[in-house]
C-alpha cells in the first residue's frame, strides 16, 4: 500500500492511502467494514477490513514502520 502525506496535527505527519484496495473484497469487490477487534495486548493497532459476506479481506498496521 502506498501512502502520502495529507497534513499533520502539531507537526506530527498524518498520512493517507493512495488507493482503497486494501478494503475491497477480492471475493465479490464490496466495500469491507474496518474492525479492530482482531488486535490482541501487546500487539499494538492493527485494523482488520472485513467483508460481512466473505469474512477478513486485508489486515493494516499504520504503525508498522515504527516497530
Amino acid at each position: 500500500m502506498d501512502l502520502e502525506e495529507i497534513g499533520d496535527v502539531d507537526g506530527v505527519p498524518v498520512c493517507g492511502s493512495t488507493d482503497d484496495d486494501y478494503r475491497v473484497c477480492s471475493v465479490c469487490g464490496g466495500d469491507c467494514e474496518p474492525d479492530t477487534a482482531l488486535s490482541a495486548d501487546g500487539t499494538g493497532v492493527r485494523i482488520a477490513f472485513v467483508c460481512p459476506k466473505h469474512g477478513v479481506q486485508s489486515i493494516l498496521d499504520p504503525f508498522a514502520a515504527l516497530r
